[in-house]
């Protein structure tokens, strides 16, 4: 008997040496459904060991250089060989309400004056002090763009944006064609604006990066979306799990890329349980709507046979009942929409991993629902100055409820190369209100 273990998720199973070609033989684990290498060839393989992988081939006659070796391989570990233990790296935010409210004014004051041209050295400063300020196990994150560059894409974000108010002004049909022309360039957007931010994103001197996957994007930010209506709405989920899983397979820390392990059932049971606190809330609001009005069904049956009876409590009871249906839904909806939010956040991040390393949120929808109320009610009283402090008291949260759960060193990672990449797609996206985050 043979022991053969996944590289992948370390699923083990034991076979019979006839069962098994001779030489390399590609082998699909039934556990996480990953693909690798196993050379069965080698002498003394027996049970509880796994043979090291087959040399790579040499290089061909005609002196082309061999195929480039993996980055990064996660080493298979047999049945006996010890478990590598796994130590959380915590992320932490060190930023400051008062520090940010400084840089905050003072981005707001510049843009103004200048009519929004600061705003690209706006953004800079901004992020550079966000990311400065976020810390993985001790060491900061670090936001490398130059403020020339975003201006550069504003620059034709504005213009682009001029040229749709006008013609949406002068022509209603030259309006239209430049709206199908953005929604055509949007997923090309999306993938652009990605690029520039991870690109210059780094953490101990080695910067993230995002694949251009074109064709991906535009099946999924455009053909998908329009099945959606056609659906009912049912496909939501699933066009929400594959923008997901683009946005975390497409993105790299140097040269390893991410890898998402979520399925399209994780997704669909948010969504399940979402639907079922919608149906909740309508009986309750039904219920509580019938319990403020029965009193006064004597009062309503006698009105429709024509009789003369006051009418102020009937109107004091609609009221009522207004009021409650507004304050349960209004509730609702903000539970919900942090629920779901917090819910797929937590999904999505639990469910990465970068090489053998694996993300863990612990976010929790109570919490967040808590922080947004109390944010916007602060905001509301202090006429938008208490901005900065709700924004370091959200990052302060996330990051205190966000690890890694390490087999490898952070250092081990290998920085790729990296080239200048323009920062319109960044630009455009915020003009036009494009926003699509993890």
């Amino acid at each position: 008997m043979v022991t053969i273990t996944c590289p992948h998720c370390r699923f083990s199973k034991d076979m019979g040496k006839d069962a098994i070609p001779a030489g390399p033989v590609r082998v699909t684990c039934p556990h996480c459904n990953r693909k690798f290498m196993y050379h069965s060839g080698e002498p003394g393989v027996g049970k509880g060991t796994v043979p090291p992988s087959p040399p790579l081939p040499s290089a061909p006659a005609s002196g082309s250089p061999p195929p480039e070796a993996p980055v990064r391989l996660a080493s298979p570990t047999s049945m006996n060989d010890p478990p590598r233990s796994a130590r959380t790296l915590n992320f932490a935010f060190t930023g400051k309400a008062s520090e940010y409210f400084g840089i905050w004014i003072v981005n707001i004051l510049l843009t103004v004056l200048t009519l929004g041209v600061y705003s690209a050295w706006a953004k800079v400063r901004k992020r550079r002090y966000f990311y400065g300020n976020t810390l993985l196990d001790d060491a900061p994150f670090d936001y490398l763009a130059d403020p020339m560059a975003i201006f550069r894409g504003w620059l034709i974000g504005a213009a682009l944006f001029v040229g749709y108010s006008l013609g949406s002004r002068l022509s209603p049909i030259l309006g239209s064609l430049f709206g199908l022309l953005f929604l055509a360039a949007m997923p090309w957007l999306i993938v652009r604006s990605r690029i520039f931010n991870a690109r210059n994103s780094d953490h101990r001197n080695i910067r993230f990066n995002f694949r251009a996957n074109y064709a991906e994007a535009y099946e999924i930010f455009l053909g998908l979306a329009f099945l959606v209506p056609l659906s009912l709405g049912l496909l939501i989920p699933y066009v929400v799990y594959r923008q997901k899983k683009f946005l975390v397979e497409n993105s790299q820390y140097g040269k390893t890329p991410f890898i998402f392990e979520g399925s399209p059932k994780d997704f669909y049971l948010v969504f399940l349980k979402a639907f079922g606190g919608f149906v909740a809330t309508v009986l309750v609001v039904a219920l509580a709507a019938f319990l403020i009005s029965s009193p006064f069904q004597d009062t309503l049956a006698a009105l429709s046979k024509g009789g003369k009876m006051d009418q102020e409590p009937i109107r004091r009871a609609a009221a009522a009942v207004f009021a409650v249906t507004m304050i349960v839904m209004a509730a609702f909806y903000l539970f919900v929409a942090v629920y779901v939010n917090t819910t797929l956040t937590n999904l999505t991040w639990n469910s990465t991993r970068i090489a053998d390393n694996r993300l863990e949120s612990t976010l929790r929808a109570r919490d967040m629902a808590w922080l947004y109320l109390s944010n916007a009610v602060a905001i509301a009283l202090s006429f938008g100055l208490l901005i900065p402090w709700a924004a370091i008291r959200i990052a302060r949260y996330r990051f205190d409820h966000f690890a890694i759960l390490a087999l490898d060193e952070l250092e081990g990672f290998a920085a790729g190369a990296q080239e200048e990449i323009s920062a319109a797609g960044e630009e455009i996206g915020d003009i036009f209100g494009i926003d699509v985050a993890l």
